[in-house]
C-alpha cells in the first residue's frame, strides 16, 4: 500500500481535529449554561472514573497495534492475522474492565446515586474495543475519520438543541459526550473491512502478549491517573460543583490539547515505519519538523490562554464558571509541557522502542500527582489540581530528555532554532496587541475578542516578515491549491 502525504494526512487529520473542537465551542456554552454547574460537574467525574477502565479495555493496543501493523500493512493476510489477535486480546480485557467497573458502581455506595451516568458512559469502554479505530491510523485513512467526525459532529449539535432544555436532561448530555465513540465504533465495524478481515480468534500466546502490552497499558493508566485523578480526587473531596468549575478550564486546556493529538497521531505510523525500515535520517527530520511545529502553535496557545482566560471562560463557559479562570491560566503552562512530553514519549520513544521509558516516566508522574493532589485539593480545590498536572507533565518531559542524553541521542540538534527565534517575536507581537486592547478598553469583551482574533494575523504576519520557512511555505501550498481550484 502506498502511503498517503504526511502533509496531507496531517491537514486531514487537524481538519477533523479542529471540527472536533469547534462544535463544542458552539455546544459546550449552550449546554453549561443549560444542564448547569453541579451535573456538568456529575457527568465528568463519572466520565474521569470510567476512563480507567476504558484505557484497561484497550490494554495499549491502541499503540502498540498501531507501530506493529504498520510494518505489515502492505500485506492483507498478516496484518489480518495480527489485527484479529489484538482486537480479540482487547475483547477478553474488556470483559474484565466491564466487571471492575460494574462491581464498583455497586460495592461503593457514594456511587449508587450516579448509576444512570455509569452506564451510559459504560458504552465507551465497550465501543472502544469493539470500534478498533487504531486501524484506520495504521491506514492513515484520515479522509474517512475527518467526515465521519464531521457528521457525528452534526448529529450531536442536532441532539443537544433539539433534546436537551432543562437541568434534568442531562443524562441525554451524559450520552452525547461520548456518543462519538459509540457511532465510530459502530461504523468502523463495517469500514475497517477494506484493510483486514478482522475476526475473534484464539489467543494462544496470551501471556506473550500481555508482557508485550504491559508497558502500553501501564503507560496509558499512568498518563490517566496524572491527567484525570485529580478530577477524581476533587469530586471525591469536594463535590460536584467544584468538579463543576474545574472541568470547564480543563474542558478548554482539553480542545487545544486535542489538536496537538491529531499531529501525533497523524505521525506515529509513519515514524514506526522509518525506524523499523532503518530510515534514520527521515525520522530524525520528521521529529525535528515536529519541534518546530509545536514551537511555532504550543507558546502562543499558552500565552492566549493566560492573557484572555477571563474573557474565553465567560464566552465558552458563562458567568456562573467565572472561578475557573485561575486554572485555566496554570493549564495553559502544562499544555507547553505537554505538547513536547507527547513528542518524545509518542513520536520518539515508543517508535524506537523506549515504552518501558515511557512507564517510568508515567509512572512516576501518576505517583507525584497523586500524592501532592490530596494535600494540594484539600486546601486550593481545583487550583491546587492544576499546580499538580503542570508538575506531573513537567516531570515526564524532564525524564525524557535526560533518557535521551544518557543514550546519546542529541535532541539539540532536532531543534530549528531560527523557528524558536521566530516564535519569540512572535508572542512579543501578541503581547502588544493585548497591551494595546488593555489600554484602549480595558474589562470590554468585545475588545478581548478583538484582541484574540487579531493576535493571529499579527503572530503569523511575524514569521511572515522573518521569512520562516515553515509559515511561507505553508501559506503558498495553500494559496497554490485554491488556484488550481478556481
Amino acid at each position: 500500500m502506498k502511503p498517503s502525504s504526511i502533509k496531507r494526512n496531517a491537514i486531514l487529520n487537524v481538519i477533523r481535529t479542529v471540527v472536533a473542537v469547534i462544535f463544542p465551542i458552539i455546544t459546550y456554552p449552550y449546554a453549561a449554561r443549560v444542564v448547569g454547574v453541579v451535573n456538568i460537574g456529575k457527568v465528568n467525574y463519572i466520565a474521569s472514573i470510567v476512563t480507567y477502565f476504558t484505557i484497561f479495555a484497550m490494554f495499549g493496543i491502541d499503540t502498540y497495534g498501531v507501530r506493529e501493523c504498520a510494518a505489515v500493512r502492505d500485506d492483507r493476510d498478516r496484518a489480518s492475522t495480527l489485527a484479529s489477535r489484538l482486537w480479540s486480546y482487547s475483547l477478553i480485557t474488556t470483559f474484565i474492565a466491564l466487571i471492575g467497573l460494574g462491581l464498583m458502581s455497586f460495592i461503593y455506595v457514594p456511587l449508587h446515586s450516579y448509576l444512570p451516568v455509569i452506564l451510559i458512559q459504560s458504552l465507551s469502554v465497550i465501543f472502544t474495543t469493539v470500534g478498533a479505530d487504531w486501524i484506520n491510523v495504521v491506514y492513515e485513512d484520515y479522509t474517512y475519520t475527518t467526515i465521519r467526525g464531521i457528521a457525528i459532529n452534526v448529529f450531536n449539535l442536532i441532539v443537544l438543541f433539539t433534546c436537551v432544555h432543562t437541568p434534568e436532561d442531562y443524562l441525554i448530555y451524559a450520552f452525547l459526550t461520548i456518543s462519538w465513540i459509540v457511532i465510530a465504533g459502530v461504523l468502523n465495524v463495517v469500514h475497517i473491512r477494506k484493510f483486514v478481515t478482522l475476526l475473534p480468534v484464539r489467543v494462544d500466546d496470551i501471556r506473550q502478549l500481555t508482557r508485550a502490552l504491559l508497558p502500553f497499558v501501564v503507560n496509558n493508566l499512568s498518563v490517566a491517573i496524572y491527567v484525570g485523578m485529580d478530577m477524581t480526587i476533587l469530586g471525591f473531596m469536594h463535590g460536584d460543583y467544584r468538579v463543576g468549575i474545574y472541568s470547564s478550564a480543563v474542558k478548554i486546556y482539553t480542545m487545544v490539547k486535542t489538536v496537538f493529538i491529531a499531529v501525533f497521531s497523524v505521525t506515529l505510523a509513519r515514524l514506526s515505519a522509518h525506524f523499523k525500515n532503518g530510515q534514520r535520517e527521515e525520522f530524525r527530520r520528521l521529529i525535528s519538523g515536529l519541534i518546530s511545529v509545536f514551537t511555532i502553535l504550543a507558546f502562543p496557545a499558552m500565552l492566549g490562554l493566560i492573557l484572555y482566560a477571563d474573557p474565553i471562560i465567560l464566552i465558552i463557559a458563562g458567568p456562573e464558571y467565572a472561578e475557573a479562570s485561575t486554572s485555566l491560566r496554570l493549564l495553559a503552562v502544562a499544555l507547553v509541557f505537554a505538547a513536547f512530553g507527547g513528542i518524545a514519549t509518542r513520536c520518539a520513544n515508543v517508535p524506537m522502542g523506549y515504552e518501558k521509558l515511557n512507564t517510568r516516566a508515567t509512572i512516576t508522574a501518576a505517583l507525584e500527582n497523586t500524592l501532592l493532589n490530596l494535600p494540594m485539593i484539600w486546601v486550593f480545590c481545583e487550583i491546587g489540581a492544576a499546580i499538580t498536572t503542570i508538575l506531573a507533565e513537567l516531570t515526564v518531559l524532564m525524564m525524557c530528555l535526560v533518557n535521551f542524553r544518557c543514550e546519546h541521542i542529541n535532541w539539540k540538534s532536532a531543534i530549528v532554532w531560527r523557528d524558536v527565534r521566530d516564535t519569540v517575536f512572535g508572542l512579543i507581537g501578541i503581547g502588544a496587541v493585548y497591551a494595546c486592547v488593555n489600554l484602549i478598553a480595558p474589562a470590554d469583551l468585545i475588545a478581548a475578542i478583538a484582541g484574540m482574533v487579531l493576535s493571529v494575523p499579527v503572530y503569523f504576519g511575524i514569521f511572515i516578515l522573518m521569512k520562516n520557512e515553515i509559515v511561507t511555505d505553508g501559506i503558498r501550498k495553500i494559496v497554490s491549491r485554491l488556484k488550481k481550484r478556481a
